[in-house]
């Protein structure tokens, strides 16, 4: 399936507090389950692979995975979690949340395994996770159980929202991680660029000024960005730029030689090549198909 079409069911939110002694018996799922470990410590043990889970510690439980979870010492363990399907199928109502063995489930059970899509080439998520900043995962998790549990208006619309956002974050906080943690020497220094580069999307930025203001030749730079980003640090600049001009268009009326202005582009000429050059469509036509689809989707909602 392409990710471009994901579109996740989110089967259980849930946020449980669970009393020492306890152990949840191995068992293999039949959809997702991310499970973050907010107070205590337990053992979990994946696929005969024994982690010892602290408060701060996330956990994806993959389809088709043995998996079993006891609780270490006297403490009770707090573990917000939420059992989804990657993408919603025909079924994904009628499949619950798997407390068995593959020996001991039915024909039925059996075709409910999903594909597991966060093991491939694209994305490949691994089952634990330190968090660098567990506080905005907690943020988020909790955000989706309100949200199941409230179950306000078109909650179903938030809820994949909100647990699309949670995973993307999760996948660049794994990769974002991995390639420092590759180049941990130059950590700082990168993180230092970043927020450089952030702070000024406001005007044309070149790579001389970057490499006077670091003390970096500028073929090192580039070197090292891609490295970590996957371009170099005036395409990053031009993205991020881009990014906030659509958001711009989007949101205000300004006139698109004010928002050209406001981004530094030396004139709407400038702009508009940019722009349809990453976006396929001139920022006039970008805010039409914007306005077109808003007033469409504000006509469906008198039908």
């Amino acid at each position: 399936m392409s990710f471009q079409n994901v579109s996740p069911y989110i089967r259980i939110a849930m946020d449980s507090i669970i009393q020492s002694p306890w152990m949840l018996k191995e068992r293999m799922l039949w959809d997702y389950e991310l499970l973050y470990l907010m107070e205590g410590r337990a053992d979990i043990t994946i696929e005969d692979k024994t982690y010892e889970g602290r408060p701060g510690d996330l956990f994806l439980f993959k389809p088709g995975k043995r998996h079993s979870i006891q609780i270490i010492g006297d403490n009770p363990i707090r573990q917000p979690h939420v059992h989804f399907d990657l993408f919603e199928q025909a079924d994904s109502g009628d499949v619950k949340v798997s407390f068995k063995m593959l020996q001991d489930m039915d024909e039925t059970e059996r075709s409910w395994f999903r594909k597991d899509e966060l093991s491939g080439a694209l994305v490949d998520l691994p089952t634990y996770i330190r968090l660098r900043e567990p506080s905005r995962v907690e943020q988020q998790l909790f955000g989706i159980i309100s949200e199941f549990e409230a179950k306000l208006p078109l909650y179903e619309w938030r809820l994949k929202g909100s647990l699309l956002e949670l995973i993307t974050y999760i996948v660049r906080e794994h990769a974002w991680n991995g390639r420092l943690y590759e180049n941990s020497l130059h950590q700082e220094l990168l993180l230092d660029i970043e927020r450089y580069i952030a702070a000024h999307v406001h005007r044309e930025l070149k790579l001389d000024e970057l490499s006077e203001r670091f003390h970096i030749s500028k073929y090192y730079l580039i070197h090292l960005f891609n490295k970590v980003f996957d371009v170099s640090p005036i395409q990053y600049h031009q993205r991020i730029r881009l990014e906030r001009a659509k958001n711009m268009i989007r949101h205000t009326l300004m006139p698109l030689q004010e928002i050209a202005d406001q981004l530094g582009f030396s004139g709407i000429h400038a702009f508009s090549r940019a722009f349809k050059k990453k976006v396929g469509v001139s920022p006039a036509g970008f805010r039409k198909e914007f306005r077109d689809e808003h007033r469409s989707e504000s006509v469906r909602s008198f039908i």
